[in-house]
């Protein structure tokens, strides 16, 4: 990990807080559009209050008064018959969400293998099909495709805290943010 990343580890709280990197997350979440959650406000209704409501956000994660709502879970009906079960958060907690990607994600992504092609910025399926197609052609004769089906369903929250907890070192903030952000 890079030593400019390191040293602003002991920030990251102060990043979340700041009106800045809020104002940022709520950027990601307006551009991704998307349905209410279960309190019902949409995109448009928080971009009228967004001055106001990101300030509120920016005192309650500050003072630690910060809780999500709950998620509201929709079935989305799959093209094969199956059903998909769908959760949406909050608008307001989706800024957090979107905050928090933002500051964590250049910490732990050079952590993840080179091999890996989803959830990872500027990489897709078709970069994993012309990797694959590289493979065989060095002559390999196996290619390993995973897909874990409902992994962010079924992922440990514990361990994934435990594990994020050994690269952030911050631990009396980690902790505080582990019970606020990461509950359901």
């Amino acid at each position: 990990m890079e030593t400019s990343l390191l040293q602003q580890e002991e920030r990251l709280f102060d990043r979340l807080v700041s009106l800045f990197m809020l104002t940022l997350g709520w950027a990601d979440v307006a551009k991704n559009k998307g349905a209410p959650g279960i309190d019902g406000i949409t995109i448009d209704a928080f971009q009228e209050n967004s001055d106001r409501e990101l300030r509120q956000l920016a005192e309650e994660l500050a003072n630690w008064s910060y809780k999500p709502k709950p998620v509201k879970r929709v079935e989305i009906d799959k093209p094969d018959g199956g059903v998909r079960l769908l959760g949406i958060p909050c608008v307001r907690d989706r800024v957090v969400q979107a905050t928090l990607k933002r500051i964590l994600e250049p910490i732990v992504t050079p952590l993840f293998s080179d091999h890996r092609f989803g959830f990872i910025p500027k990489r897709n399926q078709g970069h994993a099909v012309r990797e694959a197609q590289r493979i065989v052609q060095t002559g390999k004769e196996w290619v390993v495709d995973i897909d874990l089906s409902k992994f962010f369903d079924r992922i440990h929250h514990d361990r994934l805290i435990d594990r994020l907890g050994k690269i952030i070192k911050d631990k009396a903030k980690w902790r505080n943010q582990r019970m606020s952000s990461f509950s359901d």
